[in-house]
């Protein structure tokens, strides 16, 4: 508009409230006068027109805490102006709090004392979680215990990982006569025992370059019990304790009966699971005070729960993840060529000349293909999240890695014969330099990694730097944190795995408080993770024990076993009773085989209802007890389980036999020169039962659950497995088919009542001709996904009775194979379906491998 003014650029705000002081007045009094009443005092708001909230009244006030509550110290203010008395944060905060931090040593603690893993927070949001053996584990995915496919699938295509941190070592520190005298007394078989072939590999476990498995026993009772299966590994030699004997020949360097040895100072691991614990503790704690009073030698034995963890990586790309995550720094690089001035021997391989520039450029694990099951690495890696940061490998340095393992084949081991100047030289300076030994000194506390925080705020200032946005004050920020904190980490590899199977992966042991850099650097990389279900399963895929399911004859079995006896009796006392499955016996009852052996030899030749008496011993009874065989069986001395796990253990067994039982097993008696069981553990070789483990694999059809009865077939039943065509085949299952009446499945158990002294056959006549004699039940059933030769379940039947169905299996022209016709009847099913075992000793030297 023409003649009014434009406003002003700037406006004072004190000159613009002057000028208008006398409206705000009018309107204050204006305000004032229709709210106050005669009182002074603001007059209520009619009901209509008030706010529905009462959090004008001071009772309904939230208590805020003070200003170091909000720091974090834990505790709350005040709750009034006259109260005093603190009160504690919520459980989810000081919980959130305690699983977020990352001592350097300790597992956290819950309320009734179970230990929760450094992994626990990112298992509880995708897993159930269980408490096992004092720690709180994860069981496996939601649902209902299914997904094996997709962990087999994973398997074979892909990487897995399981925090295994729950296993614990116990370090033995002592002179080496002493500790190999330890070893003698509670480990089976011990060194001692090596046959002279294996000899070259018993000098390398000494040496600290593999590791091996055993079978501890219990000492200091007059019937000596197995604890559970240990995986013991020496502390390798450093470079300046061998110097005097690499001047010398190789084979006396190699020798550890001089006794220049027997004074030296060694140490030792032994990897112990959890439900053996206490046990095994107490069997090595026994046997260092006997060495002790018998020769004066003092060995320290400790415990070191809560210092070290153990990851294991398994899977057909494990190698792959191990290379991207683990770069050494240049110290654990191979960079020193061995002395050249001793001898070689055909054992050891010296390094070539040609292939020295090459291990001074790559480090052991670039090799990790070629070396043999049982490998130790010991390195110090950079942190996990640094690598990209620090450049240590480049981007296509991690591509070149990729294409060369995409041709591995997931049952492809690269063979020594292939390359054997490179699995030489690889296995000479593994001799020569076994690595860094840091993690071994548990006196020394190992820093924790950098926080997360921090590293993050250094990748922001990469970032602001990187566009020139660095203001240049922030120099010096985490000078505190650097001081206390390390980015380098001391790893001890274990290569696991038979030949022919790469896939079971490797064990990286590391510091506690560094576990979760390399967790989530796995999980990050496309790693999937397992439970205790799914490292059951994998067991089971490799025909492998696992601890301690597929363990009768262990205390840790027996304990396991009744708390799922009881959770299984809890869950069907909740159902109605009209809805009761069938009521079935748990644990197995190992003592019905027993009565096997007091009928006499003809029980397998036919039923004899006439002699159905069949009278057993007073002192006959299972070693576990459970649901309703606890009551009948509580004044009766348990059964002793005996379990050979090495072939010369089942020979010894076999030769207390009668000849006719020898001639059965002409496959394991190939050498009559072979040494037997030379250990110092007191094993009863006379005991009631000796189960051997044998894999199940089904005739035909049929899927075998944990607790299945393996049952013998009679003669008569043997024709139903030659092979025919498929016309022919079912033409005989419909002849064939046997199933004991459905009224008898839950009463077919209390045929073999130990309480009593008569066990009373059935009298009906379609249960007498359906019953078959047990020899042994089934510990691990199928696993859903395996086709073919890997659909096998694990079971444990009675060695003598394999060698007479054997016998009466080989009379038959068609049938004279390695493989025992079986009978399988689920726990909860009235039908016998055909099977085959197979015993695990007839093709393996020992079956000590587990997982």
């Amino acid at each position: 508009m023409a003649g009014v003014p434009p406003p002003p650029r700037q406006l004072e705000v004190r000159r613009f409230a002057a000028a208008r002081a006398g409206e705000l007045r009018s309107l204050h009094d204006a305000i004032s006068s229709r709210l106050e009443d005669g009182s002074g005092r603001f007059r209520q708001q009619p009901r209509s027109a008030r706010r529905r909230t009462t959090g004008h009244l001071p009772s309904k006030r939230r208590r805020r805490g003070s200003g170091e509550d909000a720091a974090g110290t834990g505790e709350v203010g005040p709750a009034g102006e006259g109260s005093s008395a603190p009160r504690k944060q919520s459980r989810r905060v000081r919980r959130r709090r305690e699983l977020a931090g990352n001592p350097a040593e300790g597992f956290s603690v819950a309320g009734d004392g179970a230990r929760r893993l450094r992994t626990h927070l990112w298992h509880a949001k995708r897993f159930s979680m269980e408490r096992r053996w004092g720690f709180i584990l994860p069981v496996g995915v939601h649902g209902r215990g299914r997904g094996s496919r997709s962990v087999l699938k994973r398997m074979k295509n892909g990487t897995i990982v399981h925090d295994a941190s729950y296993f614990i070592p116990i370090e033995l520190d002592g002179p080496e006569d002493s500790l190999l005298s330890i070893l003698r007394m509670v480990l089976c078989p011990s060194p001692a025992d090596k046959s002279p072939d294996l000899k070259h590999l018993q000098d390398q476990v000494l040496r600290g370059v593999c590791y091996e498995n055993a079978m501890l026993w219990g000492i200091g009772s007059p019937h000596s019990q197995i604890v559970g299966p240990v995986t013991y590994m020496w502390r390798p030699f450093s470079r300046e304790n061998d110097k005097s004997e690499t001047a010398g020949d190789m084979s006396t360097a190699h020798s550890f009966e001089g006794k220049s040895r027997s004074s030296l100072r060694r140490q030792l691991w032994i990897w112990i699971h959890p439900a053996a614990l206490d046990e095994g503790l107490s069997a090595i704690r026994f046997a260092c005070e006997r060495q002790l009073q018998d020769y004066g030698a003092v060995v320290k034995c400790c415990s070191l729960e809560g210092k070290l963890a153990r990851l294991e990586v398994m899977g057909c790309k494990a190698v792959q993840s191990l290379k991207k995550m683990l770069h050494p720094i240049k110290a654990s690089k191979i960079n020193t060529v061995p002395d050249t001035s001793h001898k070689s021997t055909p054992t050891d391989t010296p390094l070539d000349s040609s292939a020295v520039p090459h291990l001074l450029e790559a480090s052991i694990i670039d090799h990790a293909e070629i070396l043999q099951p049982g490998a130790i690495l010991s390195m110090i890696v950079h942190d996990p999240r640094e690598v990209s940061v620090q450049g240590t490998v480049s981007s296509s340095k991690l591509i070149s890695l990729d294409k060369e393992n995409e041709g591995l084949e997931e049952d492809v081991v690269p063979n020594a014969d292939e390359a054997p100047s490179e699995a030489g030289n690889i296995l000479s300076s593994m001799w020569m330099h076994p690595g860094k030994h840091e993690l071994w000194d548990s006196c020394q506390s190992i820093n924790p990694p950098v926080a997360e925080e921090v590293l993050c705020m250094e990748k922001q200032r990469e970032r602001i730097k990187f566009f020139c946005l660095d203001s240049g004050n922030d120099k010096g920020q985490t000078t505190q944190e650097k001081d206390s904190f390390s980015r380098s980490c001391p790893v001890v590899l274990l290569k696991h795995g038979k030949k022919g199977m790469p896939s079971l992966g490797w064990s990286i042991i590391l510091p506690l408080s560094w576990v979760k850099p390399f967790w989530l650097f796995l999980v990050s990389h496309g790693a999937h993770v397992i439970g205790l279900r799914e490292k059951r399963w994998i067991a089971t895929k490799f025909r492998m024990p696992c601890f301690p399911y597929d363990y009768p004859d262990s205390k840790a079995y027996a304990s396991y076993m009744s708390k799922e006896a009881a959770v299984y009796d809890k869950a069907v006392e909740c159902r109605p009773t009209a809805k009761r499955p069938p009521t079935v016996p748990v644990p197995p009852l190992w003592h019905c085989i027993m009565a096997c052996f007091h009928k006499g030899d003809d029980i397998l030749a036919g039923l004899d209802l006439v002699r159905a008496n069949i009278v057993l011993s007073q002192n006959l009874s299972v070693n576990s007890k459970s649901g309703d065989a606890e009551r009948s069986q509580a004044d009766v001395a348990p059964l002793q389980l005996y379990v050979p796990r090495t072939i010369q253990m089942l020979r010894q067994y076999v030769k207390e036999f009668d000849m006719k039982y020898l001639s059965l097993s002409s496959d394991m008696e190939t050498g009559a020169d072979k040494p037997n069981l030379t250990s110092n553990v007191t094993t009863n070789t006379t005991c009631s039962l000796c189960l051997t483990r044998v894999l199940i694999r089904a005739f035909k059809e049929g899927s075998f659950e944990e607790g299945a009865v393996v049952c013998a077939p009679l003669p008569s039943d043997l024709p139903a497995w030659k092979i025919r065509s498929e016309e022919e085949e079912e033409e005989c299952v419909e002849k064939w088919e046997l199933q004991l009446p459905q009224s008898h499945v839950s009463s077919y158990f209390s045929w073999f009542d130990p309480s009593t002294s008569n066990l009373q056959l059935p009298k009906d006549d379609a249960a007498g001709d359906a019953f078959r004699w047990p020899i042994g039940f089934v510990t691990s059933g199928f696993v859903h996904g395996s086709n073919g030769q890997d659909a096998v379940a694990v079971a444990f039947c009675e060695a003598k009775l394999l060698a007479v169905l054997r016998q009466q299996q080989w009379a038959h022209e068609n049938l004279q194979s390695r493989e025992i016709c079986v009978l399988i009847r689920n726990a909860r099913s009235a039908a016998y379906r055909r099977a085959l075992a197979t015993i695990i000793l007839e093709h393996q030297e020992s079956d000590l491998e587990f997982l």
